[in-house]
């Protein structure tokens, strides 16, 4: 046993029903433009890929059709 007493937590400040609605609201509107920005960054990337992607997808079917001709003798 413990000779210190225990303390006890102050019970926290609650909100009320209108200031919860607020904060609600707050943090949608925050969620909401940090997934637009999102959105946007997403948009860049597939735009700064494409040209690699495409470049890919070209070498790729000239190295298919240099083997397949190679093969087919």
């Amino acid at each position: 046993m413990t000779d210190k007493p225990e303390l006890k937590e102050k019970t926290p400040k609650l909100i009320t029903r209108e200031e919860y609605i607020i904060d609600i609201k707050t943090r949608w509107k925050l969620f909401a433009s940090e997934v637009e920005a999102f959105i946007l960054d997403i948009n860049k990337l597939v735009v700064f890929i494409r040209p690699y992607i495409a470049k890919a997808v070209n070498k790729t079917k000239e190295i298919y059709g240099s083997l397949n001709e190679r093969f087919k003798k």
